[in-house]
């Protein structure tokens, strides 16, 4: 049991850092509108068996902080970063993201010197493909921001007192986000859904893996480590997509790519190395 926080992590950090293989594979399609989609398969897997527990005895409260904790994590920062991406690239986009474990850092969760140590480590990686123009500065506030509702939601998160299971939260926060996304979707994005065999099959292998397998692992790991070595999440994804890269691909290394792999690795071991941290409750595992 000392190790499974770590293994989740591990898994959770691979699951997630190989979902862009399954996106490259599928017909493009609008991002919002598809997470919507997605959130909203992935809310009609969980409500059976969030009927199945103690889902009509939640009280309007508890819903009520989990619903804008999810939102939080599952919906404003994606509509952040999608209103920044016609300006911005994804690569500062993702330099961003990666400064939720500073933020959290400086709130007190960890470390700042491992919260540094991490981030350069994601600089490194994202440094060949780094570049801003004086034009794009002003949009650079959307993604900070997306990056700072992250990291409060996870602070909101962790901070929960009113228990609920795993499968009634993600539910909640599935459904509203679900909702949010289609209202919000046809005000920003101008295309339509392209429908196939193929794109109803890749909905559905998102709305199973990365979003129900993979947020009920995020929030057990949040509710056992805390949203500091959580968060440590927005480095692992770069990594795991910069090696997949390079073992598909075949890219020359350069000394940076070897820099920033070291920098985060040796962040996240100390990070779940530390004894001391005691995450917050969040949700309590489903139990009879």
């Amino acid at each position: 049991m000392r190790y499974l926080p770590l293994a989740v992590f591990a898994g959770l950090s691979l699951l997630w850092g190989s979902e862009w293989l399954l996106t490259a594979s599928l017909p493009t399609q609008p991002r919002l509108h598809a997470l919507a989609i997605e959130y909203g398969i992935a809310a009609a897997c969980l409500l059976p068996w969030a009927i199945r527990r103690r889902f009509r005895q939640c009280r309007m409260r508890s819903a009520a902080g989990v619903v804008i904790a999810g939102i939080g994590i599952l919906c404003i920062p994606q509509i952040l970063i999608f209103v920044a991406s016609r300006t911005l690239s994804p690569t500062v986009s993702l330099l961003a993201l990666a400064l939720v474990p500073v933020f959290l850092a400086i709130s007190g969760q960890l470390s700042i010197s491992l919260a540094v140590c991490g981030f350069a480590g994601v600089v490194f990686l994202a440094n060949r493909s780094l570049n801003i123009s004086a034009i794009q500065l002003p949009w650079l506030p959307l993604p900070l921001a997306a990056a700072a509702v992250l990291a409060w939601s996870l602070i909101a998160a962790e901070k929960q007192s009113d228990v609920m299971s795993l499968a009634e939260a993600l539910f909640l926060q599935c459904a509203a986000a679900a909702s949010l996304l289609y209202i919000v979707s046809p005000l920003l994005e101008h295309e339509t859904i392209t429908w196939s065999a193929m794109a109803a099959t890749g909905f559905i292998l998102q709305a199973v893996l990365p979003v129900v397998c993979g947020y009920l692992l995020f929030y057990w790991l949040l509710g056992n480590r805390g949203a500091g070595p959580t968060s440590l999440l927005q480095w692992t994804q770069p990594l795991i997509v910069s090696g997949e890269s390079a073992v598909l691909m075949q890219p020359r290394l350069l000394w940076s790519d070897v820099a920033g792999a070291i920098l985060i690795v040796t962040a996240i071991t100390l990070a779940f190395s530390n004894r001391d941290i005691d995450g917050g409750v969040f949700f309590e595992i489903t139990r009879t």
